[in-house]
């Protein structure tokens, strides 16, 4: 399937997009092979038609948005984006030292740049952030090259998992309860009649589906436990020192 994929997207739109969409609706497909078996050939030959058809396209547009609308409304409770936080004077994640070797390295880099003094931000929050946003841009375009930063590639990759996987945590969350509720409907009465010498007959006839049904109340925690904001505001930050150590070559 990746490798089908491979053939029309770039890996970016792969792992940071499409990656959320399959892990959302894995429950489904394992409960789909687990009780349905013949599905294995539909849902084989259906990426195909879905890539012809421009589908995917459509999917990997749809998630994009959905992840650009979760991030602006996590940096609205954050009060900012990582990458800018983390060069304010006031943030802490930081050294001052570090921080300092930073803002002198995108000093000499971007001419009539500037970057505020702890008195300059203290006096205009606003435009300081506007200078880090500014200083960011840079950067993001200067680390470009994947195979010269790949760390920084990856991480940003991170991020956007993390990030569009957020967006559709409530249809990846209705997904996993539907795979629940079908797999207890399918699995119960199978429980119920199991005895004597046709135990075990019975039982390694749905051991696919007991395993879609664990499978999906192992998603439903982690859709309610797990993807959060917190979870995508760790990627962030992962991603916003990673972004910044590149200011460390000469």
């Amino acid at each position: 399937m990746l490798k089908e994929l491979g053939k029309y997207f770039d890996h970016y739109t792969i792992n940071a997009r499409f990656m959320p969409a399959f892990f959302s609706v894995l429950p489904f497909v394992l409960t789909m092979l687990a009780w349905c078996p013949s599905s294995k050939s539909i849902l084989g030959g259906s990426l195909t038609v879905l890539i012809s058809f421009g589908v995917m396209t459509f999917i990997s547009t749809f998630i994009s948005n959905l992840g650009n609308r979760c991030q602006k409304k996590l940096f609205s409770i954050l009060g900012g984006a990582p990458t800018t936080a983390i060069l304010r004077h006031r943030d802490q994640l930081l050294d001052k030292y570090t921080k300092q070797r930073y803002h002198k390295w995108l000093d000499g880099k971007i001419d009539g740049l500037n970057l505020p003094k702890v008195e300059d931000e203290t006096q205009d929050q606003t435009d300081a952030d506007l200078k880090y946003q500014s200083a960011i841009n840079f950067l993001r375009e200067f680390t470009r090259d994947k195979t010269k930063y790949p760390a920084v590639y990856r991480d940003n990759v991170a991020y956007g998992f993390a990030r569009n996987l957020l967006s559709i945590r409530v249809m990846g969350l209705l997904v996993a309860l539907m795979c629940v509720v079908i797999n207890l409907y399918f699995v119960w009465p199978v429980l119920a009649l199991a005895k004597g010498e046709a135990d075990g007959i019975i039982l390694s006839n749905y051991l696919l589906g007991l395993g879609a049904g664990l499978t999906s109340v192992v998603f439903v925690l982690a859709f309610l436990l797990v993807i959060n904001n917190n979870f995508v505001k760790e990627r962030g930050f992962r991603y916003a020192k990673t972004l910044l150590e590149s200011c460390e070559e000469p």
